[in-house]
């Protein structure tokens, strides 16, 4: 988890990517950043627990009011491993 004054640093330092994460079919998202590992760190409040958006546009509103312009959407969904996805494609 990381505090917004920390996210605001790192992305400002190019450390971090701003990202939105959700899942298929859920109605909640996590706002932060991904490391270049593909390790995610989901902003936090002032009591270390994670900050749940209802939607697209509070997640977008809370990084644009950080100053990010650009992030990246990781939408997760368990669709493709139902139908099978092939290793070899990219």
């Amino acid at each position: 988890m990381i505090r917004k004054a920390d996210l605001k640093r790192q992305i400002d330092t190019l450390s971090l990517q701003p990202t939105i994460l959700s899942y298929a079919d859920a109605n909640h998202y996590l706002a932060g950043a991904e490391d270049s590992k593909g390790n995610f760190f989901s902003l936090s409040d002032d009591n270390r627990q994670p900050v749940i958006f209802n939607s697209i546009y509070e997640a977008e509103t809370c990084l644009h009011r950080l100053g990010v312009r650009q992030a990246k959407l990781h939408l997760q969904t368990a669709y493709d491993e139902m139908i099978g996805h092939d290793e070899s494609l990219p």
